[in-house]
């Protein structure tokens, strides 16, 4: 994963000072091998020890190793300056709300891409594939993403619990056990009840996946498989537009995975659509 993706998806969990340092790189991207960490506080208007601290906080000991992370993203992915304020001024005269939705989650797709590699969604599709039970846990609007998740998996043959109320989620949680999985969705993965949930999850000895944004937190340290999504403050006045649908593009992409692995599976779904086309 790039250094500049990994800067996107931890954007909204940032200090005021750490955007604007995320921002300044993300946008002149291409430029920045040629600053010194005194040049870059000087042109974003910090203090040199916050671009220190900015660097060691996405895992690099200073800013000349975050330096050459960005070069190294910069060449491998082709981007220059022009491009990016091509990109940039091709956003600006975009009016319409469907052209600018469109551009929002195309790009927060991209980066929950990025952010789930090959081997985290094979990890998950494992635990999934090996569960003798199932147990999509949600509050808030996520409950409609997990919701529409386990009706995908009853309709392949698993066996699944997705319910909405707190209270029977947790009593739920109690009656598993190894062979089972908790599959937890937590955009913050900070709700006191979901980690209170999965702690208890943890306890009865049933495997955790969760569904998270990438910046650190209980529910995510917690999960044996850690999947991603991002979200974008301010869109709309409705995060949960981006959020939701880089939840969905992730749990997609296990369902697909899990039909394209298993013959049965995919029989199960054709039976299931064919008798749906009879109501």
């Amino acid at each position: 994963m790039s250094c500049l993706v990994k800067m996107r998806a931890v954007r909204e969990e940032l200090s005021a000072n750490e955007k604007k340092i995320a921002d300044f790189i993300l946008s002149n991207s291409a430029l920045i091998r040629d600053y010194s960490s005194q040049n870059l506080a000087a042109s974003v208007g910090v203090s040199q020890s916050s671009i220190i601290k900015f660097s060691q906080k996405l895992n690099y000991r200073g800013f000349t190793d975050l330096k050459l992370a960005i070069h190294e993203a910069v060449v491998k992915s082709g981007h220059s300056e022009e491009s990016d304020n091509d990109a940039a001024g091709a956003a600006a005269r975009v009016d319409s709300v469907p052209e600018q939705l469109y551009n929002i989650k195309h790009e927060a797709l991209a980066t929950t891409m990025e952010l789930n590699d090959e081997e985290r969604i094979l990890a998950a599709v494992k635990t999934l594939e090996n569960s003798q039970r199932i147990q999509v846990v949600a509050l808030g609007s996520g409950s409609l993403v997990a919701r529409n998740f386990a009706s995908m998996l009853i309709q392949i043959g698993k066996s699944v619990i997705a319910e909405v109320d707190t209270y029977i989620q947790l009593s739920s949680v109690t009656t598993l056990g190894k062979g089972d999985t908790v599959f937890v969705i937590s955009y913050s993965g900070q709700s006191p009840q979901m980690i209170n949930i999965t702690r208890q999850a943890k306890k009865s000895g049933a495997a955790i996946i969760s569904l998270t944004n990438y910046s650190a937190n209980p529910i995510r340290s917690l999960a044996d498989v850690q999947l991603f999504s991002v979200g974008r403050e301010g869109e709309f006045v409705c995060p949960q537009i981006v959020s939701n649908a880089s939840q969905q593009h992730v749990l997609d992409i296990l369902f697909a995975a899990l039909v394209n692995r298993d013959r049965k599976a995919r029989e199960l779904l054709a039976l299931s659509r064919k008798l749906v086309e009879c109501l």
